[in-house]
């Protein structure tokens, strides 16, 4: 919504499996993530498994490290996957294809 509210026109994709989005036809894959714009791709797990999908232009905020234990709310403050850090990195992205 933070990002609407500037008036940006977004789409929000959710891929609980990235392997079975992976498999599905080259026609589905591009309606549902175009080639021609920017792709910010986030994932609470490893950034890597998202690399192919964001393309070249594309970025992936997430984590390269795995192994830790605490609640998740205090997992996602300590590594920023909380509201208003996710919509700076999603804004500092897109600011280099907004002139």
């Amino acid at each position: 919504m933070l990002l609407k509210n500037e008036g940006l026109k977004i789409r929000i994709v959710s891929a609980p499996s990235e392997g079975l989005f992976r498999i599905q036809t080259e026609e589905y894959k591009k309606s549902v993530i175009p080639e021609n714009v920017p792709v910010f791709g986030l994932t609470a797990g490893l950034s890597v498994t998202l690399q192919g999908l964001v393309g070249p232009k594309g970025k992936v905020w997430g984590l390269n490290s795995f192994g830790f234990s605490a609640p998740y709310k205090i997992l996602d403050e300590k590594f920023g996957f909380t509201s208003e850090n996710v919509y700076r990195q999603v804004r500092d992205y897109l600011a280099q294809y907004i002139r």
